[in-house]
Order: structure tokens, then sequence, then C-alpha cells
């Protein structure tokens, strides 16, 4: 088992029991009580555990709903969102598009660019876009994250070594002025490197967004290209996001 994959079963096993002690979890995960400790601290870090004398507790937790619960919510919205971001794809681009449900919207515009290529470490998306023999598409490789159907870890960062990357659509959980930030650890831990390595960053989001942390940043502000979002979005944090050179386009 992968060290992401074991720590988000450690983090599923405390949250299910409240607290739990590290014999029992070293126990169930087949690793030593010193790993376990490692990886408690390691998730304490992020702020989705507190650490006790002998195991930890569980926090409330800021993740998102699964997919399913997520994908019928605001879906005109969404699809707003998305076409808003397909009016500024290129033809001949190569773009990286992460996992969700607002990134999900795009796939039916997809087919119509012509000589469109699509990264993406979303299973999801790739399936869709199955259905457009004119999109190119490269899935990244990784441990699957059975929740958001999404590819996670190292395997995903090296497949990503080989390509060259015009931009990048991504969703976020939270953004402000300081950037966007995730709410499951591995998973904005893959796409805040993923993001590291492309030139140009548009972010997809709905004004409930705003003003929401999640405990990991994903990428600042200063790395962010353009935010796509609705007429909800809080005039202030649209401002203080266009005050740091984000182009902010709103729907």
């Amino acid at each position: 088992m992968l060290g992401a994959e074991r720590r988000n079963r450690l983090l599923e096993m405390v949250g299910e029991a409240g607290v739990a002690q590290v014999g029992l979890l070293a126990e169930r995960l087949g690793v030593s009580p010193s790993t376990i400790r490692r990886d408690l601290s390691h998730l304490q870090d992020q702020g989705l555990l507190n650490r006790t004398h002998g195991g930890a507790v569980a926090q409330q937790s800021s993740e998102e709903p699964d997919r399913p619960a997520r994908t019928d919510v605001a879906s005109w919205e969404k699809r707003q969102l998305a076409e808003a971001a397909a009016r500024h794809l290129r033809p001949g681009a190569t773009v990286l598009i992460t996992g969700g449900t607002t990134t999900a919207a795009l796939a039916p515009l997809l087919g119509g660019i012509p000589d469109l290529t699509v990264v993406t470490n979303s299973l999801h998306l790739a399936g869709e876009l199955a259905h457009h023999e004119t999109v190119t598409t490269v899935v990244l490789g990784g441990y699957l994250r059975h929740r958001e159907m999404s590819l996670l870890g190292h395997l995903t960062r090296q497949a990503l070594e080989e390509l060259h990357i015009d931009e990048a659509y991504v969703g976020a959980y939270g953004i402000n002025a300081a950037g966007i930030s995730g709410a499951h650890v591995d998973e904005a831990e893959t796409d805040r490197w993923l993001l590291s390595k492309v030139q140009r960053v548009t972010v997809l989001v709905d004004g409930s967004k705003f003003g929401r942390s999640g405990p990991v940043r994903v990428a600042s502000a200063a790395r962010l290209h353009r935010v796509i979002t609705d007429a909800s979005a809080p005039e202030a944090e649209v401002a203080a996001l266009a005050a740091a050179g984000v182009d902010v386009v709103r729907v």
C-alpha cells in the first residue's frame, strides 16, 4: 500500500471510530507503529486530525461530499462556467483538466475545438472524452481515489514530466485572495504539483467557493492566470484577486 493510500485509509478509520489507537491502526494496516505515528503527524500537520497520547481523534472534516452528491448541485451554473472556459481554449492547444464536477462540465464542449489534446488524471473525464474521437486524450497514471475516480500520487506526477502543457483548467474547494485550496490532502498535493508544471492556470469556481479555505493550499494567487466565476462571487474577493493580477471573468 502506497503512503498516500495508507494515509487516506487512516483518515477513514479515525473518522469512522472518532478515536483510534496507534497499535490497532498498525495491526489493521499491517505496518509498524512508528509508520503510523509518522502518518498521523503528517495528517495533523495538514489539519485533518488531532494527535493524542497513543493515537488520534477525528477532526470535523472540511472534505467535500462524494461526486454523486455534488454532480447535480448548481449544474446550470457549472455549465455556464464551462461554456465561458471553453471560449478561451485555442485550437491545437494541450491542456490539463483535473477532476471535479465543475471541470467535468467541459467535456461535452471539447469536441468542437480542432486538434485539442487533453491531459487528465480523472477517469470520469477520460470516459466522457471517449465520445469525442477528435480530442486526443492522455490519461495520467497513479493510484485510484475511488470516491472521485481520480488518479493520484508519484506515478501521476511522473507521467506529466513527459508532456508540455499550455494551460490547466481546474476547480477548487476554496478560493480567496491568497489563492486556491483543497479539502483532500493527497488530491490537493497531486494537483499542487501538476499545476507547478504548467504555464497558465484557469480556475472554475462558483461564488460559494469564495472565502472558503481547505486544509491544503493548491496554488497561490500569483500562479493563477484566470478565474471564471458567476455573479454571486463577493465583490471584495473578486477585487482582491484582480488586484493580484488575476483575470477574473464573471458569467
